[in-house]
């Protein structure tokens, strides 16, 4: 590769963090733009990429594939890769290479820390099969990398240790965005999949027969006879978001349609429509509507009055 060491993030010295209690050593860091030529190139080690500006277009193998602004690569230990350049194209994407000290083992007695191992090393292998994978950034890991700049820009009491930590968290939520959610061409596949574009209709209809009760993405499951995960992931997949955000936005519609209809409460409209109580309510019709439920109900006074 050829290099500015005069970039905002650029860290070529080895250093060693910990996550679940293994060590894991960052070999190299670096924000690169378009002006960088990069080499095809092999290592041992796990490399991701994070497009932060433009699209990043890769070759990795005999693949050539982009990742669009806001999402990522893992590039597996042993896979020939590199980042095309691009004449007149402007981009700017992030890079961390790592390896994991050992492998990751249960040591820990909480059920909850081998549940994580138990998906980090599913993850790690379905990396060794497939060579590479590509995902949304769900998980904002843009800001910590704008943070990471920050903090070797000043160099302020304490940067090194803030440093890990972000080191650490970076990895751990590009982690997550494997893990917790289908790659992007495994939810290409659920796209294409007719099965799956009726069961999320089918999880709509029950959606709308139930909003107003307590129910959950596993009551769901349970009525389909599904996986809670597996009903999860489609429903991303077909509609962009989770079942619960979905749940909950729909519940907030009916109540605007009560707010609109009707002189009731907010206590009374949030248990009519399933919320589990009236602050939830309006922390999210603030969030959403970008107003409190007593501004939205005054401008519709106004708009009467008007009429």
């Amino acid at each position: 590769m050829f290099h500015d060491h005069k970039k905002d993030i650029y860290q070529p010295y080895l250093l060693k963090i910990s996550i679940l209690n293994n060590d894991v050593l960052i070999k190299h860091v670096e924000l690169l733009d378009h002006e960088v030529s990069e080499f095809k190139h092999v290592h041992d080690s796990i490399e991701i990429y994070y497009a932060l500006e433009g699209n990043l277009t890769m070759e990795i193998e005999e693949d050539k594939v982009t990742i669009p602004e806001g999402s990522m690569a893992f590039v597996g230990p042993g896979t020939w890769h590199y980042s095309v350049y691009e004449p007149g194209i402007e981009r700017k994407y992030f890079i961390i290479i790592f390896d994991f000290a050992e492998s990751f083992s249960k040591e820990s007695t909480t059920w909850e820390a081998n549940w994580e191992i138990d998906g980090l090393n599913s993850l790690l292998a379905r990396l060794t099969e497939k060579k590479y994978l590509l995902a949304k950034d769900a998980y904002k890991c843009d800001r910590i990398i704008q943070i990471m700049a920050k903090e070797l820009d000043n160099k302020e009491f304490g940067w090194g240790s803030i440093l890990k930590d972000l080191y650490a968290k970076f990895i751990i939520l590009s982690f997550r965005n494997f893990i917790s959610r289908p790659s992007m061409e495994e939810e290409t596949d659920l796209k294409r999949n007719p099965s799956n574009i009726n069961l999320a209709i089918e999880i709509t209809k029950y959606m709308h027969k139930n909003y107003q009760n307590n129910i959950s993405l596993q009551d769901v499951a349970k009525e389909m006879h599904m996986s809670s995960r597996h009903i999860n992931r489609v429903f991303e997949a077909c509609f962009g978001t989770t079942f619960s955000r979905t749940l909950s936005i729909y519940r907030l519609n009916y109540a605007k349609d009560y707010f609109y209809n009707t002189d009731y409460s907010v206590e009374k409209v949030a248990g009519l429509v399933g919320f589990s109580s009236s602050r939830s309510l309006s922390r999210l019709f603030k969030e959403v509507e970008g107003m409190t439920i007593g501004d939205y109900k005054k401008s519709l006074e106004e708009n009467r009055d008007k009429k």
